[in-house]
């Protein structure tokens, strides 16, 4: 029954009361021939049926008292499901509306909460920087990478224009062209802090195609920028290196059909130099493949115990070429490597190749003096020291000795035949068995350099 008819009920029945305690008293009264009003009767007739309605009242109000604390907790985010006494009055059908409501709002709750969780892992967990703004420019969203790459990591301050987050004026006029449709998107690159960024920006729709905002991705290509330069770099060298051989070549060969192949004297000095620039381009091509095999992941050099060597046995095998080399520059070269020292995770064509490469480079670049290698156990790695008295490397260079092609005297570097590829090739090589290099030098003292080869 509805709660219109059930007051409209209970007003007519409490009326009715009412009326027949008055009709009684009244009837008593007249009976009884009593003059004086019977405030008994009237008390009666008035307060039975106000205590009924009151009663009734109390319970209405509690049932609604309930309803509105259930709304306020569904409102505070409390979905807890409302009891109260099963009615099939409005009350009763209110309350079951209410509590679907609530498991239908806690569901929405639950999957914005979720999606939102899942957006926040996402965008955490993004090395490109995303930054939101609004329709008007407001920040609504900044991702950790963004405040990595602007360089905002722990600012408490809450950013509300872009230009406070990468104080880049150029940038914040793309996204006033983005949002005021001027443009569809927008790219800029730009420097910040040493580092090579670049800003994709494209606007967020809505559902009619209006602009709401825009969204603005920022990659930082600083290594894919110096990867591009190092390849454009490395093209021009190898291409340098081969034509000065091949135009040598060509030019001798050219004189030898024009008619110097008659003379003898001549026709043996342009084949010898002939000779020497072939085997220069050779030298160029071997380091060139060694260093594409060393560089390659899955070709690097494997560390098993099949493959373990040693550094005393790896140097008598290169120990007559060196030797031979520093003897013909009158250089004094000094071995000390312990009989007792363990075995290395590498094998020994490539050990070998490793020492001939430092041993070679130290008397290249020596005039007089000595070379030395030097050998010492630690608990994880053998530490070699290949130490000369040459000419030194000044300190500006010493970072890019290891770079592909780079010769610190260019000219000398040639008329020795040194391809510019060997330190590279050490360094790729240490780098695939978990080794390492470093180097100190002083101009006009010498040059020593460290490598730390893994023990077996």
């Amino acid at each position: 029954m509805s709660i219109k008819w059930r007051l409209t009920g209970l007003f007519m029945a409490m009326t009715g009361l009412s009326l027949l305690l008055f009709w009684v008293g009244e009837s008593v009264r007249i009976a009884s021939n009593v003059q004086r009003i019977d405030f008994g009767v009237i008390l009666l007739a008035v307060g039975l049926p106000a205590g009924v309605v009151y009663i009734y009242a109390s319970q209405l109000s509690r049932r609604m008292e309930k309803l509105h604390f259930a709304t306020q907790r569904i409102a505070r985010g409390d979905f807890e499901h409302i009891h109260l006494t099963d009615s099939t009055d409005e009350l009763g059908q209110f309350t079951t509306e209410l509590n679907s409501l609530s498991r239908h709002v806690e569901l929405i709750v639950q999957n914005g909460t979720q999606e939102a969780y899942k957006m926040e892992t996402i965008l955490a967990g993004m090395q490109e920087g995303v930054v939101a703004v609004d329709h008007v420019g407001r920040v609504v969203l900044v991702n950790s990478a963004a405040e990595r790459i602007f360089e905002r990591q722990g600012t408490n301050r809450e950013l509300k224009y872009l230009l406070e987050l990468t104080y880049d004026s150029e940038l914040e006029h793309l996204i006033r062209k983005v949002l005021s449709g001027q443009q569809l998107s927008a790219t800029r690159e730009t420097y910040i802090a040493q580092r090579k960024v670049q800003s994709q920006i494209n606007p967020i729709l809505s559902g009619q195609g209006q602009i709401r905002g825009a969204v603005i991705v920022i990659h930082d290509v600083t290594e894919l920028r110096r990867l591009e330069q190092m390849r454009t770099e490395f093209v021009a060298n190898v291409s340098h290196e081969l034509r000065t051989p091949l135009t040598s070549i060509k030019g001798f060969v050219e004189t030898l059909l024009d008619g110097a192949a008659e003379d003898p004297s001549l026709r043996d000095r342009f084949l010898k130099i002939i000779q020497a620039e072939t085997l220069r381009l050779q030298r160029l091509i071997d380091d060139l493949l060694s260093l594409a095999h060393f560089e390659g992941r899955d070709n690097r050099p494997e560390v098993t115990s099949d493959n373990a060597s040693y550094v005393q046995k790896a140097y008598e095998t290169i120990k007559p070429v060196i030797l031979s080399f520093a003897q013909a520059k009158g250089i004094k070269v000094e071995v000390d490597l312990p009989e007792t020292m363990p075995p290395l995770l590498i094998g020994e064509n490539l050990l070998s190749q490793l020492l001939l490469n430092l041993l070679e480079n130290a008397v290249k670049y020596t005039t007089e003096g000595r070379v030395w290698l030097q050998a010492r156990v630690g608990p994880d790695y053998i530490h070699l020291e290949f130490g000369d008295t040459g000419c030194g490397i000044p300190e500006e260079m010493l970072p890019r000795i290891f770079e592909r092609f780079y010769r610190v005297d260019k000219a000398r570097s040639r008329e020795q035949g040194g391809t510019g590829l060997g330190l590279s090739i050490v360094k790729h090589l240490l780098e695939g068995m978990g080794g390492k290099i470093s180097v100190t030098s002083q101009l006009g003292v010498g040059t020593i350099f460290t490598v730390d080869l893994p023990r077996a």
